[in-house]
């Protein structure tokens, strides 16, 4: 009687797991972006409460701060959709692309962006892993291209290139140049192995052709 009360106990606290970690994961992802994006406009506002001797809560200046941000990426969504807005932000681009240092980042940041809103990555060939940052240890990252002949040349090596992307924020990350025989083919599409580093590995790709090192 004991021993399967224990068993009854065991399966329900494991369904209570598997049933939580969905909204648990949402709720830190929502948490994540708040706490990340609520601080933009909280100096402006904090400026404002001093002058006109408001008293504001913090969580609720962060709110406030909160839905400013979305209005305004909303406000930059739809000038970037409007054909004088695409001359003002082609007019923008140009400038950041004619200023050194600024140059290389935006250059960086615009084409990774772009990679991951066309057709779930369609500028990236291929899902691969690879052993990092340890052997044993592996790491899935998007084929970019084949490597230079300049660096095949310098690590004596056939590579490619290969972005590991960061979660949850997968515009970020960082490129490693690895020997072709070492990549392995999981065998996924772009897209699923995007959601799958979105979501921090709780999305299981769908596997198509199996597991082969090429």
């Amino acid at each position: 009687m004991i021993k399967r009360f224990r068993v009854f106990l065991q399966r329900s606290f494991i369904a209570g797991i598997l049933s939580s970690l969905p909204l648990f994961v949402t709720f830190w992802f929502i948490l994540f972006i708040f706490e990340k994006f609520s601080g933009f406009f909280l100096p402006y506002l904090e400026m404002i409460n001093k002058r006109m001797e408001i008293t504001m809560p913090l969580y609720m200046e962060k709110i406030i701060s909160f839905m400013l941000v979305i209005v305004f990426l909303i406000v930059i969504g739809v000038i970037a959709k409007n054909y004088f807005g695409k001359k003002l932000l082609k007019l923008i681009e140009d400038l950041a692309e004619r200023i050194p240092f600024i140059r290389s980042i935006y250059s960086s940041i615009r084409q990774v962006v772009e990679a991951f809103q066309t057709a779930g990555g369609g500028s990236f060939k291929k899902v691969v892993m690879v052993e990092y940052p340890r052997k044993g240890m592996y790491s899935m990252g998007f084929m970019t291209k084949d490597t230079s002949e300049f660096l095949n040349k310098a690590t004596g090596e056939i590579c490619v290139n290969i972005f590991i992307p960061t979660t949850p924020n997968p515009t970020s990350g960082f490129v490693l140049i690895i020997p072709k025989k070492d990549i392995i083919d999981p065998g996924i599409s772009v897209d699923h192995g995007i959601k799958f580093i979105i979501s921090a590995g709780l999305v299981e790709p769908n596997y198509t052709n199996g597991i082969e090192g090429k």
